[in-house]
């Protein structure tokens, strides 16, 4: 049916520009990429990236416990954070670094790389960094996932709130509350919650794909200091 689609198609438009590009590849074209290219090479073929709804707005969201604007976001971020801290169960603490995921328990969601790094994220290892912060991760999705999320609020309660289904108003919340936002996704036309993320001044960690890299803005050194938005990796290994 996407054949025929390709083939027949005026126009095939992406919800990004560089997702336009991966699809024509054999790493992102799931064997349709020969396809997608003969668009391309016909001028056929492009992207327009995702915009969000205007309910995503700290200053007018009626979810929030505080709402704020950039001129007081410092404040109305801590409010918010004391208020899902106490009520998702996590330790009441303004200095941690509270870290959340919003998205389907799947391997394409990258849900595996963030259940791997929450025992180093949560043990103080002496490097300054680790151990200092909280995570909450919700979502529906695959058992074995859900499964893990179950596990670390288990094993780190009080640091780790694995909230196994979906309410928008806690999205809402926690992208009121959290101090970064992880969207390690493998692969991603588009994504939102990133976007979501960086209208409440909550930094987006997410991985160099799809739209994640069209909306993002990275931070890779200092000259970049008064554009970025965000953090942006390549690769899924240790390093990365």
């Amino acid at each position: 049916l996407s054949k025929a689609a390709l083939i027949n198609a005026d126009r095939v438009l992406t919800v990004s520009p560089n997702y336009t590009k991966e699809i024509q590849t054999p790493e992102g074209g799931f064997r349709l990429e020969n396809f997608v290219r003969a668009k391309g090479d016909a001028l056929r073929l492009g992207g327009i990236l995702n915009g969000i709804d205007d309910v995503w707005n700290p200053e007018t969201d009626k979810d929030l416990v505080a709402k704020y604007s950039v001129d007081d976001f410092q404040a109305g971020k801590a409010a918010n954070k004391a208020h899902v801290q106490q009520m998702l169960g996590l330790y009441e603490d303004p200095a941690v670094v509270l870290i959340g995921f919003v998205g389907r328990l799947t391997w394409q969601k990258g849900v595996d790389v963030m259940v791997q790094i929450i025992n180093w994220l949560i043990e103080d290892t002496g490097n300054g960094v680790t151990g200092r912060c909280q995570i909450v991760m919700m979502g529906n999705g695959e058992r074995q996932y859900a499964d893990a999320l179950r596990w670390a609020e288990g094993t780190y309660k009080g640091r780790v709130c694995g909230y196994v289904g979906f309410d928008p108003k806690v999205e809402h919340l926690l992208m009121g509350a959290c101090d970064l936002f992880l969207m390690p996704s493998r692969y991603e036309p588009c994504g939102l919650p990133q976007m979501y993320a960086q209208m409440y001044g909550t930094l987006p960690v997410v991985h160099e794909t799809g739209g994640l890299k069209d909306s993002v803005k990275g931070l890779w050194d200092d000259s970049q200091l008064d554009v970025a938005t965000g953090f942006l990796f390549g690769g899924f290994n240790e390093g990365a």
